[in-house]
């Protein structure tokens, strides 16, 4: 009967190892960390460059950062990171008074995709 007891739980070990080595680790999700402009910002002019900040490393040559906005006619060009787990750019274009959305798609090194907005109001002091 011992032998028999030794053996099942020598199996049961066996079994749970195999399913612990084919699980897969769930990936780590992506969290923005911050921005420039901030979501919710109003600012007084155009934006000339623009940055998120997340809590890990980037695949930036497939992520991407969009703006639109009155007139669509701003771009997002040079995109870029600074080293610090972030996306840059430069914006490029008119960019007239009213409410613009940044959306943006971040690739991490594990190939996770995540996807976002951040809003913000430019309305010039007259």
């Amino acid at each position: 009967m011992r032998l028999f007891r030794s053996a099942l739980y020598t199996v049961a070990i066996v079994i749970s190892g195999v399913f612990v080595w084919l699980a897969e680790p769930l990936p780590a999700q992506i969290v923005l960390a911050g921005s420039t402009p901030e979501d919710g910002a109003v600012l007084d002019g155009a934006v000339r460059t623009v940055r998120v900040w997340f809590d890990q490393e980037l695949q930036v040559s497939r992520s991407t950062l969009d703006i639109d906005g009155p007139g669509n006619r701003a771009t997002i060009e040079g995109l870029h990171t600074m080293g610090e787990n972030d996306l840059m750019g430069r914006v490029s274009g008119p960019m007239p008074d009213g409410e613009w959305t940044m959306t943006w798609t971040a690739i991490g090194i594990d190939g996770e995709e995540r996807s976002g907005n951040i809003m913000f109001t430019v309305q010039r002091q007259r």
